[in-house]
């Protein structure tokens, strides 16, 4: 069936079962204002989109509730996830972008900042696929894929459990890769303002972010793409190979498959694990007509942001189901190449 197809029939059905609901379920929201937390800092990829989504997606709840976004960085994800999960009003009044951070209780079973369980989080939905890719400040000596192999990169990253930390770490054990790691940058534009004052080569990150944060870099020629960090190529990179490319094993191929795997799920929107029922429906409802609203498609893409392969918040539950089934071999390969 296809994505579109899914959505649809999804959508429908979160109709039917608001349509239902009592009035006063109906009505929770009239009044309120719900409060979008975003794991990064403002001018980043992951604040640009919220705030766009913020913009839209109060015409379909019922009672028309105001919208803030607030920036909770830090630990590339952790801190925001850990705030919708333990602190966040279990009302329906609190959402988060918390970033490709559900795999890190898997990845990272023994570290005592991951107080979250992501099976168990209230998933809305997601804004599209973020599959990563590798850029590289047009002075350095970085041309190919090929020469990551040859010379030591320094990338920058926001914290251990963010993808500009992970993918590094993971390609260099898995793979032979050379980078090195400077790490503590608070959100996304600090990454790319290193980059710039030269503290580092380039960085890991999702291409449509790229040209949110810094639109210019790619079509000026001030930075160039040398690596794509997922399972396939984009449309858009026909030439510039994945680091599946590179994978000489199967062990090595499943490893890679299931690092890249939450990429597939995109840009995930998560609510606190328990919200009532009638809330939990209304905001995945909302969430299945805003990722379809032309004014919202326009806005992104006006801010430099694709939202291609939305998914729905019941898509994203069984993508989190089939991240957690994955061969325990092929996740402790990944968590040994972390160490």
């Amino acid at each position: 069936m296809r994505l579109s197809t899914r959505v649809l029939i999804g959508s429908l059905a979160f109709v039917a079962l608001s349509a239902a609901l009592p009035a006063s379920a109906q009505e929770f929201y009239r009044g309120k204002t719900i409060t979008i937390l975003v794991g990064g800092t403002a001018g980043g990829g992951f604040d640009t989109i919220s705030r766009v989504m913020a913009t839209h997606m109060g015409r379909y709840i019922p009672g028309n509730p105001s919208f803030v976004v607030r920036d909770v960085p830090g630990g590339g994800g952790i801190v925001v996830a850990n705030t919708i999960y333990n602190l966040a009003p279990k009302d329906g009044t609190q959402m988060a972008y918390i970033g490709p951070v559900v795999v890190q209780p898997l990845l990272s079973p023994e570290n005592k900042s991951i107080q979250f369980d992501a099976t168990k989080i209230t998933w809305v939905g997601s804004l599209g696929v973020t599959q990563s890719v590798l850029i590289a400040w047009h002075t350095t000596p970085f041309k190919s894929a090929q020469d990551l192999f040859d010379k030591e990169m320094i990338v920058s990253g926001t914290g251990a459990a963010s993808t500009t930390d992970i993918y590094p770490k993971v390609l260099n054990a898995v793979l032979g890769t050379k980078f090195k790691i400077i790490t503590g940058y608070q959100g996304s534009k600090e990454t790319y303002l290193a980059i710039e004052r030269r503290e580092a080569d380039g960085r890991f990150s999702a291409l449509d972010s790229i040209y949110a944060t810094v639109p210019d870099w790619i079509p000026s020629g001030k930075a160039r793409v040398i690596l794509q960090a997922s399972v396939g190529r984009q449309p858009s990179l026909p030439d510039v190979p994945t680091a599946m490319d590179f994978a000489k094993t199967e062990a090595q191929r499943q490893a890679l498959q299931f690092l890249f795997l939450p990429s597939e799920m995109g840009r995930p929107i998560a609510a606190p694990p328990g919200i009532p029922a009638p809330q939990k429906a209304t905001l995945r409802d909302a969430f299945a007509k805003l990722i379809k609203d032309p004014a919202f498609l326009a806005e992104a893409k006006q801010r430099g942001i694709e939202v291609e392969g939305p998914m729905t918040g019941d898509e994203v539950d069984k993508a989190v189901t089939q991240i957690y089934a994955t061969p325990k071999a092929a996740v402790d390969q990944v968590v040994k190449a972390m160490q």
